[in-house]
C-alpha cells in the first residue's frame, strides 16, 4: 500500500510516457507539415517556371512573329535577337517526386516532354538569328542591300542563293511552329500539373496565369 505522501511508480511511468509520446507525435506534426510546406513551395516553383517559360516565348511571339505573321517574305523581316540561354528556366523534377501515384508520374513524364518543347524553340529562334547574323546580313551588305529600299523576292534569291534563302525559310516556319505550338502547350501543362497540385493539397494556394487577350495562331 502506497502512502499518501508516496509516489506511484506506475503512474510516473505512465506520466512520462504519454509526455514523451505527446512529444513525439508533436514532432512527427511538425515534421509533416514541414514536408508539405516544401512540396506546396516545390509545385509552385514548378509552376512559376511555366509561367515564365510561356511569358518569354509570349513575348518573342507578339513582338517578333505577329506583325509579321501573314507577311509573304517573313522569313526575311523576322528580326534576329540576342541569343536565348537554353539552361536558365528548367524544372527541379527531384523537388516534385511527391507526385508518386502512376498518373502523377506519368505527368510528369509529359512534363520533361515539355520541358523539351521549350527547349527545342529557343534553338530554333537562336539557329535562325545566329543564321541572318553570320550568313544573311553579310551576304545582303555585300551586294549592297539597302535597309531602306523594298527588294522582290527573285533580288533576295540571287543576292543569298536559293540553297541559303530556301533554308532561312524553313529555319522560320520551325520557329514559328515551335513557338506557337509551345506557347500553347505550357498553357495546357499548367493546368495539369496544377490540378494534381490542387489535388494533393486542397487548400493550398497555387500559382496561376493566364494571358488574355492573346493572338490565335494562324491555321
Amino acid at each position: 500500500k502506497i502512502g499518501a505522501n508516496q509516489v506511484n511508480p506506475l503512474a510516473t511511468l505512465i506520466a512520462s510516457f504519454a509526455g514523451a509520446w505527446a512529444a513525439f507525435k508533436l514532432q512527427s506534426i511538425d515534421k509533416s507539415r514541414e514536408i508539405d510546406r516544401s512540396n506546396i513551395a516545390a509545385a509552385n516553383r514548378a509552376l512559376m517556371v511555366m509561367m515564365q517559360q510561356a511569358n518569354e516565348l509570349k513575348l518573342y511571339q507578339k513582338d517578333n512573329i505577329d506583325p509579321q505573321r501573314d507577311h509573304p517574305g517573313r522569313h526575311l523581316s523576322i528580326q534576329a535577337t540576342l541569343p536565348f540561354d537554353l539552361d536558365t528556366l528548367r524544372f527541379d523534377f527531384t523537388s516534385v517526386d511527391f507526385l508518386s501515384s502512376a498518373t502523377e508520374q506519368q505527368l510528369l513524364f509529359e512534363l520533361s516532354i515539355e520541358e523539351r518543347r521549350y527547349i527545342e524553340a529557343l534553338k530554333a529562334i537562336n539557329a535562325r538569328s545566329e543564321m541572318l547574323l553570320t550568313e544573311v546580313q553579310p551576304k545582303l551588305l555585300t551586294t549592297g542591300f539597302n535597309d531602306s529600299v523594298g527588294y522582290t523576292g527573285t533580288q533576295f534569291i540571287s543576292a543569298l542563293g536559293q540553297p541559303t534563302y530556301n533554308k532561312l525559310q524553313r529555319l522560320t516556319d520551325d520557329v514559328i511552329y515551335h513557338v506557337d505550338r509551345t506557347n500553347e502547350s505550357i498553357c495546357a501543362m499548367k493546368d495539369k500539373f496544377r490540378t494534381a497540385a490542387q489535388k494533393r493539397y486542397p487548400k493550398a494556394k497555387f500559382v496561376n496565369f493566364e494571358f488574355v487577350g492573346e493572338s490565335q495562331p494562324a491555321p
